[in-house]
C-alpha cells in the first residue's frame, strides 16, 4: 500500500464518510475530510480534528480551491432518502447534483489527474426484472433521488471521457453499521429498525415484509472502496457492492429481535409514496467485483447485526 496518495472525502463525517475516514487514517493514509459542520460530541480524536475542512461543495470557488491538491477523491457529499426527494425534489437536485458537478469542474480545471470514487445506488435500476441484478440490467429509476443518482454516474463518465477525469461508481445495496446519525429512516432501514429497538420503540414494517433485500455490512464496503485507491483497471467502470445474498425484511427483523427479545414490530400500510417507489426484491450480483478488485465480503449478515447493535448499545449508555 502507498501511503503518499492524498485522498480527500466530501461528505466525509456522514455515515460511509465517517467510517471510511476512521479506516483510513488507521491504514496510515493521508486522508482529510470536507463537511458542512461537526457535530458536538462526534467523538473524533484530536489527529482526526486536524484533518477536517469546513465548506460547501455548492460553493464553487471554495471547491476550485480546495481540490487541487488530492490524488484520490471520495465524492460521497450528498443527501439521502428516495422518498423525501420525490417530496422535495429541488433540494435533492441542488445536494445530489450540482455539487457533484462542482467538484467535476474543479478537477478538470485544477485537478485532472484525480481520480473520483462515487457511491451511487442500487436505486437505479428501479423494480429488477431478473435477480441477481448485474451491471447491465435495464435501468429504470423511480424516484428523484435515484434519477439524480444515475445522472451522476453519467457526469463523471463523460469527465473521464472527456477531460480524462478518472472515475470509479459503485452501485451500493443498502449499507448498515456504526456511525449512523439517527433521527430518520433515510439513512439505512436496517439501522433505523436497530434504533427503534434500542430505545424501546415500535418497529414499523411496511406492508407483510416479505420484500428481500440485499444489505451489506459498512467495513465490507469500505473495503471495497479502499480497493479502488491503487487499481488503475477499476477506472471508468461501474460496480454492484454488495453482500450478494438475500434477506427479508421480516427476517432481518427477526434477527434484530434474536439480539433484543423485547423488540416491538408492527405492520404497517404503505404509505402512498412509499409504495410507488418500492423496489420489491433486490440482490446484488457482484461478480464482475470480485474479478476486479479480488474481492469478497466477510461479515455475515449476523454478525453485522450482532456489531452493530453492540455498538449503539454501547453509544446510548
Amino acid at each position: 500500500m502507498s501511503t503518499k496518495k492524498r485522498i480527500l472525502i466530501t461528505g466525509g463525517l456522514g455515515f460511509i464518510g465517517r467510517n471510511l475516514f476512521n479506516a483510513l487514517l488507521q491504514d496510515g493514509y493521508d486522508v482529510t475530510v470536507l463537511t458542512g459542520r461537526v457535530y458536538e460530541n462526534s467523538g473524533l480524536s484530536k489527529e482526526a480534528q486536524t484533518r477536517i475542512i469546513l465548506g460547501n461543495i455548492l460553493d464553487k470557488p471554495f471547491v476550485e480551491e480546495t481540490i487541487r491538491n488530492y490524488d484520490v477523491i471520495f465524492s460521497l457529499a450528498g443527501s439521502s432518502g428516495a422518498s423525501d426527494s420525490v417530496k422535495n425534489p429541488y433540494h435533492d437536485l441542488d445536494t445530489n447534483l450540482k455539487g457533484h458537478l462542482n467538484i467535476l469542474e474543479a478537477c478538470r480545471k485544477n485537478n485532472p489527474n484525480a481520480v473520483l470514487i462515487f457511491p451511487s445506488s442500487r436505486l437505479v435500476y428501479g423494480k429488477p426484472q431478473t435477480n441477481p441484478v448485474n451491471e447491465n440490467h435495464p435501468i429504470q429509476p423511480e424516484s428523484i433521488y435515484a434519477i439524480h443518482k444515475l445522472t451522476t454516474e453519467h457526469y463523471y463518465l463523460l469527465y473521464q471521457r472527456l477531460h480524462g477525469v478518472k472515475c470509479i461508481i459503485f452501485r451500493v445495496s443498502n449499507p448498515f453499521g456504526p456511525y449512523q446519525r439517527f433521527g430518520s429512516n433515510n439513512y439505512g432501514i436496517l439501522n433505523w429498525f436497530i434504533h427503534k429497538a434500542i430505545v424501546k420503540e415500535p418497529i414499523q414494517i411496511y406492508g407483510d415484509g416479505l420484500q428481500k433485500r440485499d444489505f451489506i455490512y459498512i467495513d465490507d464496503l469500505i473495503d471495497v472502496m479502499k480497493t479502488a485507491i491503487n487499481n488503475p483497471g477499476m477506472h471508468g467502470k461501474i460496480y454492484n457492492v454488495g453482500y450478494g445474498q438475500e434477506i427479508s425484511i421480516k427476517d432481518s427483523v427477526a434477527l434484530i429481535k434474536k439480539f433484543i427479545p423485547d423488540t416491538i414490530v408492527e405492520f404497517k400500510p404503505w404509505p402512498d409514496i412509499d409504495k410507488a417507489i418500492e423496489t420489491g426484491d433486490y440482490i446484488s450480483d457482484i461478480s464482475r467485483l470480485k474479478q476486479d478488485a479480488n474481492w469478497e465480503p466477510h461479515t455475515s449478515f449476523e454478525n453485522g447485526i450482532k456489531q452493530t447493535i453492540d455498538f449503539y448499545a454501547h453509544e446510548s449508555k
